[in-house]
């Protein structure tokens, strides 16, 4: 149900609502067919209401194609993210800011589409190279096939530290049980200080991969 529709309803309701106290005032005889009506239009009323506050603001959600199961909140950032790519199409940052939406929301393959755009529009930067390739991973079904090989060795052709890409590496060798190169993917950023703010992050999937590759080996 959009706006239009849900006003359209609740306007409905309280003109027979109205109407049922009109006769009401103006013919006492009728009381039994006159409380029957007033009774009606208060339920009628009521579930307008009821159908507007639980429907009106997921409608707008819901022509932008979001899926219901993502929290309404990231819902309205995606449809945010929208809007500002429709009004300006050609704005880098907004195609950009659609792109992550979409990978928080792990909408992959929106996220790819987005970020084609963006490196459109800005050029093959090696974050933006880093970010497609995880894009792509998860939207196969965490595989990195010839096509996700391509973008993930441009990007570390651009910068051999290129976090996003490194992350990647190591989450994919820890999946496949290959924990020695997981380590040694995340020990490289780890060690050249390439991911601030992500260090005990690092530290503790490291440890996991020791432990696990410790466990594996008894």
């Amino acid at each position: 149900m959009n706006t239009l529709t849900a006003l359209i309803a609740l306007a409905a309701a309280a003109a027979a609502a109205v109407l049922a106290v009109y006769r009401v005032k103006n013919r006492p005889a009728a009381k039994g067919a006159d409380t029957f009506i007033v009774g009606f239009g208060i339920v009628l009323l009521v579930v307008s209401i009821g159908v507007y506050a639980s429907l009106g603001r997921w409608g707008d959600w819901q022509t932008q194609k979001v899926d219901e199961d993502i929290d309404y909140l990231l819902a309205a950032r995606i449809t945010e993210a929208r809007r500002s790519v429709e009004m300006a199409p050609e704005d880098f940052a907004a195609r950009r800011s659609l792109a992550l939406v979409n990978l928080e929301a792990g909408r992959y393959e929106d996220a790819v589409a987005a970020l084609d755009e963006a490196i459109r529009l800005g050029g093959e930067q090696a974050d933006l190279l880093g970010l497609r390739a995880y894009a792509m991973y998860y939207r196969d079904g965490r595989a990195i096939n010839a096509e996700t090989r391509s973008v993930i060795d441009r990007a570390l052709a651009q910068n051999f530290y290129e976090v996003q890409t490194r992350m990647l590496l190591g989450e994919d060798a820890f999946f496949r049980g290959q924990y020695p190169e997981a380590i040694r993917e995340w020990r490289l950023l780890l060690e050249a200080g390439a991911a601030p703010g992500r260090e005990q992050a690092l530290k503790n999937a490291i440890a996991n991969a020791e432990a696990r590759m410790a466990r594996k080996l008894n």
